[in-house]
């Protein structure tokens, strides 16, 4: 059993730590846009580019994580990104309007996007191959237990304070990471600063990215204009890709896609991220609007998912070190099936929570069994300057998937829900009717809905079993070869 050491171990906290603050501002403000409606007297199309323009940010900034890192060094950077991070929290916390917050948000983004990347980069390169799983279980899980712990915190801490403290209440941590680095992070060099920079391709990828993302992520853009900038932006990337292929030195080295082990690792974690991220818009719809629950109930339903998810993190890391990843993550994909395939046959209007809870706590598992241990072998073969490429490959990857799967997701469960309640959607349960007739219909467009996640995690694990595994030592893809 390959333990992380001492020294291994303290990187890895200072590295979850950084990450979790990074993926936590994803979704803390989420509960409060009602109160910052009320506080900056603004419709939701305007407080919701508090939590868009963060993402947008975030998506951003990824794609430049493993230039930057091999330009200045991996360390120095992630470093600045804390600071930078912990500063622009400071700034949202202190903002008397909302463009000031909205500014501050969009910087936060882009120093959050630089820090998970770096992170998983940054753990790689501390642990030898035969521990990367280990490091990854560490430093990946606020990846995944960020998004449902963030609207818990958030709906605690407003509950409980001021709105300004969402934002503060992460400058503590982020300083204490960034003096965690200078401790115990040794300095690192870049390897690429008489190289030239891509320009070229960090203006096909960056606007192509954030493109999509927002043509996915924000539905007041209209449909026309939402298909014209996803369109817009699948073609800057498609140019990027194409370009970079056979560029020497270009921003990302796409040409890892063409790996096996890399690239079928990339198209799982794709593949579920999708669905699995999607699914988490429809629960809290379920709770609120079609039982009538608070927030907190749908908040509180998350937790036995993100404890399952710890837990299983943990456990998936050793038994990839003896069974490997094809075993682990398939069992994984599994156990997910198997929980969506019962919230389909046992959901009703009145199903109780604690059947709910368990089948959530069962998902999270599979998901810890997933996700981590994916990233984990995609990257076992990497080396030098292609483990900063696979590190900022993978997140943009994920993070790209979960804005597909979450607006698929989302215009699918809307238009179920029309079509179950004779086109009068989820609105008819702000007016006067039958809401038992009403609820029993919506449920119907809910399971219809996980129905088909359950197909495209089903596609996933097809994808993983076909995946042969490839040794250790087989040599990395270099860009230009």
């Amino acid at each position: 059993m390959t333990r992380l050491n001492g020294a291994e171990l303290r990187v890895a906290a200072v590295l979850a730590l950084g990450g979790l603050l990074a993926v936590l501002d994803t979704t803390i403000v989420a509960v409060a846009l009602p109160r910052f409606m009320t506080l900056f007297g603004a419709p939701l199309t305007s407080v919701q580019w508090i939590a868009t323009a963060y993402a947008l940010g975030t998506v951003a900034a990824m794609p430049l994580a493993a230039s930057l890192a091999a330009r200045f060094g991996t360390r120095r950077v992630y470093l600045v990104a804390l600071l930078v991070f912990a500063g622009a929290s400071a700034a949202a916390g202190l903002a008397g309007g909302l463009g000031w917050l909205v500014a501050a948000r969009a910087v936060q983004g882009l120093a959050g996007g630089l820090v998970n990347p770096l992170g998983l980069a940054l753990g790689f390169g501390s642990a030898p191959p035969e521990r990367r799983a280990r490091m990854t279980t560490v430093t990946g899980l606020p990846m995944l237990v960020g998004p449902l712990a963030g609207p818990l915190l958030g709906g605690l801490l407003l509950d409980a304070t001021s709105w300004r403290v969402l934002f503060f209440v992460t400058v503590p941590p982020a300083l204490l990471a960034a003096a965690g680095v200078l401790r115990w992070i040794p300095a690192d060099a870049g390897t690429a600063g008489r190289s030239p920079v891509d320009v070229a391709g960090g203006l096909l990828l960056v606007p192509g990215v954030v493109a999509v993302a927002y043509g996915l992520s924000v539905a007041s853009a209209g449909l026309p204009v939402r298909g014209a900038l996803v369109t817009a932006g699948v073609l800057l990337v498609a140019a990027f890709v194409r370009r970079s292929w056979r560029h020497r030195t270009p921003l990302l080295n796409v040409r890892l896609l063409a790996d096996r082990t890399f690239g079928r690792g990339a198209t799982v974690l794709a593949l579920y991220a999708a669905p699995y991220f999607g699914s988490m818009l429809v629960m809290p719809a379920y709770v609120q609007v079609i039982r009538g629950d608070p927030a907190l109930t749908s908040a509180l339903l998350s937790v036995p998912g993100a404890v399952g998810m710890g837990l299983s993190v943990q456990v998936a890391a050793r038994l990839l070190e003896r069974f490997g990843p094809r075993a682990v993550v398939g069992t994984g994909l599994a156990l997910v099936l198997a929980a969506v395939t019962a919230s389909v046959l046992v959901l009703r209007p009145d199903t109780p929570y604690a059947v709910l809870a368990v089948l959530g706590a069962v998902q999270g598992a599979g998901t810890g069994a997933v996700m981590m241990p994916t990233i984990a072998s995609a990257s076992r073969n990497l080396h030098g300057s292609d483990l900063a490429s696979g590190s900022a490959i993978l997140p943009l990857v994920s993070t790209v998937a979960s804005a597909v799967g979450t607006a698929g997701v989302g215009a699918l469960f809307t238009a179920l829900t029309a079509a179950a309640t004779g086109g009068q959607g989820l609105a008819a349960f702000g007016r006067a009717g039958d809401h038992a007739a009403l609820a029993a219909h919506a449920v119907t467009a809910y399971r219809g809905t996980l129905a088909v996640t359950l197909l495209v995690m089903a596609t996933a694990l097809v994808v993983r079993l076909r995946t042969r595994p490839v040794p250790a030592a087989a040599a990395p893809v270099r860009s230009g070869s």
